[in-house]
């Protein structure tokens, strides 16, 4: 009778063990992200995404993120609205909340006025803005970079490389945030150029726009005449600009007579393949300062997912949290060995990059 009863306490705790467990839900059941919550949209600015550039940076992280959570690319997961030009950023939105996206990512500073103003006229949608500082409000985070960390090692990085003793940067436009890459790039300059015991003249110009290629080009042309042999280009599109007068000043002279482009947002390491006189293969592009805004946008999209949406809050991504970096590209050794030198010195606050050249 013992063994009877003990028999019938383990089928009994047994089928209590079963019934639990077939009441329990799986854990990875309860993390699996609702579609329909999901739906994330980027508006680009008028270059749309295949800019080599931060929209193109921003977009491929979304792309990442729509892959890892199966989600479709279109209007039933995630997808992107190219506006026709600065008058047309609120028929965009207008357009993705139409669709019925969930969250709405911009990027640049021009589309924040626009976004802001949409997000307090529907407060039940998410919106974030790339590359600028939103106010806090409940349904609106930021994504922004320290571009002037990266600037400053672009700026160390042509004092090592310059020949002439004359470097130039080409901005897009005059703004805050683009004045910041300004103000990094003359105080590495500067810095460098002491620390070498020489003078580096800094020739600075700006486009206007981000899409004028042409005028980019014949800045450039100019700068290069100056005897630059080092641009700093942070235009947007309109670099593409810078890179055509440096292919062909670099064509017509051996490859040892180069002169060189800094890329920024992306790698932008293709766009300087040439043929020096003699038809020699080479590239131009000395290295590229890059922001993370692929890491950036999978990251605040997995969180958005999840219902941990950023509200009011600015991420912000330097050298510190791997948002801002410099690829080795086409530098020596040596110079690299400086670069890193001065990004740690950076990360521990040993040296301080000013965002403007007033300090203010």
């Amino acid at each position: 009778m013992k063994l009877n009863k003990k028999f019938s306490l383990l089928i009994t705790t047994g089928a209590f063990i079963l019934g639990l467990s077939a009441c329990t839900k799986p854990t990875h059941e309860t993390q699996t992200i609702k579609k329909s919550d999901s739906h994330i949209a980027l508006i680009s600015d008028v270059n749309g995404v295949k800019d080599n550039s931060l929209n193109q940076s921003a977009w491929q992280g979304l792309k990442n993120y729509g892959t890892k959570n199966n989600l479709s690319e279109g209007n039933n997961g995630y997808n992107y609205f190219i506006p026709k030009d600065s008058k047309d950023y609120q028929a965009s939105i207008n357009d993705a909340l139409d669709k019925k996206f969930s969250t709405i990512i911009s990027v640049g500073y021009m589309i924040k006025p626009t976004i802001v103003k949409t997000a307090k006229n529907n407060p039940h949608k998410n919106f974030v803005v790339i590359d600028t500082h939103a106010p806090k409000l409940k349904n609106v985070s930021s994504i922004s970079f320290k571009n002037q960390e990266g600037a400053y090692l672009a700026g160390v990085a042509a004092a090592y490389t310059t020949k002439s003793n004359t470097v130039g940067i080409v901005l897009g436009q005059n703004s805050k945030e683009l004045n910041t890459f300004k103000a990094g790039f003359i105080q590495g300059v500067v810095t460098t150029g002491h620390k070498l015991h020489k003078h580096i003249k800094v020739i600075n110009q700006t486009v206007g726009n981000f899409s004028d290629v042409n005028k980019a080009h014949d800045i450039s042309q100019e700068m290069y005449d100056k005897k630059a042999d080092v641009i700093f280009q942070v235009a947007g599109k309109s670099g593409q600009g810078v890179f055509k007068a440096a292919k062909e000043v670099n064509q017509a002279q051996p490859v040892k007579q180069k002169v060189w482009v800094i890329g920024s947002d992306e790698d932008q390491t293709k766009l300087g393949n040439y043929q020096a006189k003699g038809g020699q293969p080479s590239n131009f592009t000395l290295t590229s300062v890059i922001k993370s805004a692929d890491l950036a946008v999978e990251k605040l999209a997995d969180e958005t997912a999840k219902g941990k949406f950023p509200a009011g809050k600015n991420l912000s991504y330097g050298l510190k949290n791997n948002g801002i970096s410099l690829v080795q590209g086409n530098l020596s050794y040596h110079t690299w060995i400086q670069v890193q030198k001065a990004k740690q010195k950076i990360i521990y606050g040993k040296i301080k990059v000013e965002r403007s050249l007033n300090n203010n």
